[in-house]
């Protein structure tokens, strides 16, 4: 038997949380606090390629962002689970949320699959679970997802976590789009010189290593700095290290 929802936590709408993401570790909190407050277990966010071929996919290949266990989509990948999920096939051709029982969906499973299946979720206490489709503005094909053992969601559940699926998916894939181009905007010096800042040297120190005058390496400091969109040097080689621009 399921176990009854607590009601949300939340003083206000998930969604009024979107807007403080800046970084996919943000979106971690985020997601972690609607999963939680829903009394979900595990959220996982999934992109989705136009068609799910034989042994190509995996869970780990396709989620972007994921709470469940590492020994779960450890074990889910090594059955080749995702080769004949009709989670998937159906996330193909579907726009509205879906919503399934475990025991019901595994059975659809071919084969021997559906045994295995059954294991698995059991082990993890997972019942029940939802799927929001969501496309992002360049018509990538996303899902935002939530499992547990919780009673069924009420139609303002669905609605509002819908809304939150979809804000979501643009504000992450805004961010993804910022830190690619983050990364392309600085030239080899720039990114040479906020390198040498993180490793603690001064501008006049930073001119001895790199022959170029300090008046130099303050300026490519600042157009490096006013490029990340940062006010200071400081926080410019934070978002540098963040972006992963320092080999």
């Amino acid at each position: 038997m399921m176990a009854s929802a607590s009601p949300p936590v939340f003083q206000t709408e998930p969604f009024d949380q979107i807007p403080t993401i800046r970084t996919i570790f943000d979106a971690m909190q985020v997601l972690r606090k609607t999963c939680l407050g829903y009394g979900f277990r595990y959220f996982k966010v999934i992109a989705l390629p136009s068609n799910i071929s034989g042994g190509d996919s995996s869970l780990s290949g396709l989620a972007t962002i994921s709470s469940w266990p590492p020994e779960m989509i450890a074990d889910y990948d090594r059955l080749q689970l995702a080769r004949n999920s009709p989670i998937l096939k159906q996330l193909r051709k579907q726009i509205t949320p879906l919503v399934f029982e475990v025991a019901t969906i595994n059975h659809l499973r071919p084969g021997e699959e559906p045994a295995s299946a059954d294991v698995l979720f059991g082990r993890f206490g997972l019942t029940m679970g939802v799927y929001f489709p969501v496309h992002d503005y360049r018509s990538v094909r996303h899902a935002v997802s939530f499992m547990g053992d919780r009673a069924p969601l009420t139609a303002e559940d669905l609605s509002t976590l819908a809304m939150f699926s979809t804000m979501l998916i643009e504000q992450i894939t805004k961010v993804t789009i910022a830190d690619h181009a983050a990364k392309s905007v600085l030239n080899a010096r720039e990114v040479e010189i906020l390198q040498w800042t993180a490793e603690g040297k001064t501008s006049s120190e930073i001119a001895s290593i790199t022959g170029l005058s300090e008046h130099t390496v303050n300026h490519y400091a600042t157009i490096a700095t006013q490029k990340l969109g940062c006010s200071n040097r400081t926080q410019a080689v934070v978002y540098a290290l963040r972006l992963g621009l320092f080999k």
